[in-house]
């Protein structure tokens, strides 16, 4: 093929040539990559190439190749950049051959054009699906921005830029980050990233698109990056301010932002079920979820369009608001599926009082059956999934409950994570933590009745499908 005698983005720097690929035109450019739209020939497609600016050196190479395996692990995800190929140019430079997403970016959307609040719970399920995969697969991303969500040639949004993302065993190494993008931890230097700050990238990202600016570029009128830094480490987190946002959406990013890790939610597949909880209130519709292993809509939520669904998401009951001392170990592998107390816990599970108790079992979850998995009656290989924990029951003593339940297929690195369920599936608020115990003592409760949900969690961040649920009701 014919190389380009020059690339009018890059002055006399002259695009390589790449066997089975003619160049087209310039993308962009960074200060140590170059991306390109080239034609592939076979197949014949329009692909991006990203060609690092130089010959790189040991560390830099290996850094560019971790990002193509990274995004090469997660291609099959509908909303992660695909990676086609890698190789070496002919003067040395290393490239990187990614899905073109002729769309541009969501940065260049969100200063065209203000997004709605259901447009933006839609987008923000479809990134925490592809950041779930991510971290289920140890990954962190550890850049996510408006500019680093591609809009593919579906339309579809696609989170790309793997390029400081790290395994979760080395999260604590500092890298480079986006100061408006990233959590206060992460600027103050405490983690070089992890799946909350991950998580709190993500709702800034969402906040963006309904602001039009970073959350506290927004909120506060700084005039440089010191004072970007200063006003998040200092500063709360600033109001919306659009009265068309509901104020159920505001609060789910609000606690995707929350200034204590522990206080976001512990996955981004918990955020993702948070964000249709929402939408199916507000929308009457909602969003699924693209994750191996987890079905799309928690049990008993219908989607748009299904003649069987009721004018509301379930029955309403609602509890008295509570304030419990939470005592219990936290780690960062978990989730806890908040919205099913609303939608099940009333019709869907079998219960039995006795005294001061209410033991109810898994949904769907025999006592004593152990996993689904195994092998079908076509022999079809079927694979396990994760199940629920079963006999949970919760005990009152005094003023302090003790939630205890049994692991029906215990393996090694298992953790629960519980939920305290309180009000409708609306206005639902939720105190989360885990624990590689199975039980959980709440001090302090002043209710008569509270509920708990309780999931198992692997090593591998897969999780139960359904929670368990019980409550404990005061005699």
């Amino acid at each position: 093929m014919s190389r380009p005698e020059e690339d009018p983005m890059q002055g006399n720097v002259i695009p390589p040539e790449l066997p089975g690929y003619t160049y087209l035109r310039t993308l962009g450019q960074g200060s140590t990559a170059t991306v390109y739209l080239y034609r592939q020939h076979t197949p014949r497609r329009d692909v991006a190439v990203k060609v690092s600016t130089a010959t790189l050196d040991g560390v830099s190479r290996q850094r560019f190749h971790t990002e193509a395996d990274r995004m090469a692990q997660l291609s099959s995800h509908p909303y992660i950049l695909s990676v086609y190929d890698v190789g070496v140019t002919y003067e040395g430079q290393d490239y990187i051959v990614f899905e073109y997403a002729p769309g541009g970016t969501y940065k260049a959307v969100m200063r065209a054009r203000s997004m709605n609040a259901d447009q933006v719970l839609d987008l923000g399920i479809k990134l925490a699906s592809a950041l779930y995969t991510a971290h289920r697969a140890g990954i962190v991303h550890r850049d996510i921005k408006p500019n680093n969500v591609l809009v593919s040639a579906t339309g579809q949004p696609v989170l790309a830029d793997f390029g400081v993302s790290a395994t979760i065993y080395q999260s604590g190494v500092t890298t480079g980050h986006s100061p408006a993008w990233a959590a206060p931890e992460v600027i103050s230097g405490a983690t070089g990233g992890t799946v909350a700050s991950d998580i709190y990238s993500l709702g800034a990202t969402l906040f963006a698109m309904l602001a039009g600016a970073s959350p506290f570029e927004y909120g506060y009128r700084v005039s440089s990056r010191r004072e970007l830094i200063r006003t998040i480490l200092n500063e709360p987190l600033p109001a919306l301010g659009r009265p068309d946002v509901p104020e159920q959406v505001e609060q789910v990013l609000r606690k995707a932002m929350a200034r204590d890790p522990e206080a976001r939610y512990f996955t981004a597949f918990e955020f993702a079920r948070a964000m249709q909880r929402v939408q199916m209130e507000t929308y009457r519709h909602a969003t699924p979820v693209v994750a191996q292993d987890m079905p799309p809509y928690p049990r008993n939520m219908r989607h748009a369009g299904d003649p069987e669904r009721d004018d509301g998401m379930a029955p309403r009951w609602r509890i008295r608001k509570r304030t419990v001392a939470i005592v219990a170990a936290v780690i960062a592998v978990v989730a806890a599926v908040a919205v099913v107390f609303a939608v099940a816990v009333v019709p869907h599970l079998d219960t039995a009082s006795t005294g001061e108790r209410t033991v109810t079992d898994a949904p769907g979850v025999a006592s004593g059956s152990g996993t689904t998995g195994g092998e079908s009656d076509d022999g079809i290989q079927i694979a396990r999934a994760v199940p629920a924990p079963d006999h949970l029951e919760g005990v009152y003593d005094g003023d302090d409950v003790t939630f205890t339940w049994h692991n029906p297929d215990p393996q090694d690195g298992d953790a629960y994570a519980w939920t305290i369920m309180e009000g409708d599936a609306a206005e639902q608020s939720v105190q989360s933590a885990t624990t590689e115990e199975t039980s959980v003592t709440l001090q302090d409760v002043t209710d008569p009745q509270i509920c708990l949900s309780v999931s198992i969690v692997r090593q591998d961040q897969s999780m139960s499908q359904e929670p368990a649920i019980a409550c404990a009701v005061r005699r």
